[in-house]
């Protein structure tokens, strides 16, 4: 059986782990990652499809959600996204910005920042053990931290940092098994849920747009008020939405989401007004009545978002020309375009969830040091936590602060300090 000792323990090989290890590493020399894993990392070389939207240029605490998303304003001010990217630069990595702030390496490779962060692991020197889940852990009567792995090894520290992720993605190694550490130890968890997911829904009729992308005004109604409003690309799939406008929905209504009583609303001219889109296309009619209803809004939208939504709701004869669509039909078909009402089934599951809503509640952690108020020496950093972020880098930049602070409030506590607060 094996028996090893560090300073600093940290439970999870992704973002938040291997970001704490090298932080903590400035100021420590025996630091341990243990990650259930055969490889580290595997989340973050998926995210962004393959491409790493590592931060955002507009973080703010109103892009996260959970019982207390002004948590993340203390860990965000104390290492920022330009100190991210700054830490990134300095070892060769460019960044790119694209739409809404959001920011990719300008190889538009995940695989960019996972190599740098592999590389440093390995210049530093720092024991990582794969595919070994930690099972369960116990602090001592004299102070020193007890984890016990899953293939059967022993770990003592004097400080433990649990930064274990969620359950969502389980098919590259999540497993939340965090939450029973965090519980083990006194912590509560808030329940989880699939977070920015996307949704199955009733309406099959739809069911013929799968793989149509275009940006729409998205609103979620439930019990018969509206409960949240974003604009963003939206994709249609063989069991209904996806895309980011949907993966922020779900990020703001997962949690109180029942079916019976939501539907979503969308707008595919968010920006103009139902007026504004009548009088565009009664324009173009006018200037061109020969032409057939299949054709007559490919300048204004993807041409098979137009012909499904006429044919299958409006259940209207394609082939015929415009000059010969009533006034009020041409009404039914602005209402369709700006106020289609889609039925929600059901979010789909941790498999295609990007993050999870929930998770260790961050009433018991201190802000200022991600450390436990119930137990001193233990520390929390990233997915673990009840804190989401919307789509657009919010998570893997809260990943990365949280796991800096946790670092430096960890190697101060096992040096026997009070860790400085910035």
């Amino acid at each position: 059986m094996m028996e090893q000792e560090a300073q600093i323990i940290i439970a999870g090989g992704g973002p938040a782990g291997i970001f704490a290890a090298l932080c903590a590493a400035q100021l420590l020399d025996d630091i341990l990652i243990l990650d259930g894993n055969i490889k580290l990392c595997r989340k973050l070389s998926a995210t962004g499809n393959g491409r790493c939207n590592i931060t955002n240029r507009y973080i703010s605490f109103e892009k996260y959600h959970g019982t207390n998303n002004r948590f993340v304003n203390n860990v965000l001010s104390r290492f920022s996204n330009e100190d991210l990217l700054e830490w990134f630069r300095d070892l060769g990595c460019e960044f790119k910005e694209e739409e809404k702030g959001r920011i990719f390496p300008v190889t538009n490779q995940a695989a960019t920042i996972v190599d740098i962060l592999l590389e440093q692991l390995e210049l530093k020197k720092i024991r990582c053990l794969k595919n070994t889940p930690v099972a369960s852990a116990e602090k001592r009567p004299d102070g020193k931290f007890v984890v016990r792995t899953a293939t059967g090894g022993t770990f003592f520290s004097i400080s433990l940092i649990i930064a274990t992720g969620s359950p969502a993605y389980p098919q590259l190694g999540s497993t939340g098994d965090g939450f029973r550490l965090a519980e083990s130890f006194g912590h509560t968890v808030v329940p989880p849920l699939p977070c920015l997911v996307g949704f199955e829904i009733h309406d099959k009729a739809l069911f013929d747009l799968q793989g149509v992308q275009v940006r729409a005004a998205a609103t979620a109604w439930q019990n018969g008020k509206m409960a949240a409003a974003v604009e963003d690309e939206l994709m249609f799939t063989h069991y209904g939405l996806s895309g980011p406008a949907l993966f922020d929905l779900s990020s703001l209504i997962i949690r109180d989401l029942n079916p019976d009583n939501t539907h979503l609303v969308l707008n595919f001219f968010p920006d103009r007004s139902q007026e504004e889109v009548g009088e565009r296309i009664a324009q173009i009619w006018q200037a061109h009545p020969e032409r057939g209803l299949a054709n007559s809004l490919i300048g204004l939208l993807p041409k098979k978002l137009a012909q499904v939504l006429m044919r299958n709701l409006l259940h209207l004869d394609l082939s015929v020309p415009v000059g010969n669509i009533s006034k009020n039909i041409r009404k039914k078909i602005v209402q369709v375009l700006t106020e289609l009402r889609v039925n929600v089934k059901a979010p789909l599951s941790f498999e295609e969830a990007q993050v999870t809503s929930g998770g260790v509640s961050t009433d018991k952690i201190d802000p200022r040091t991600m450390g436990s108020q119930i137990c001193p020496g233990l520390f929390f950093a990233g997915e673990v936590l009840d804190i989401n972020g919307d789509c657009g880098g919010y998570n893997l930049q809260f990943a990365f602060s949280s796991g800096w602070l946790a670092a430096l409030s960890a190697a101060g506590f096992s040096r026997g300090s009070r860790p400085e607060n910035k």
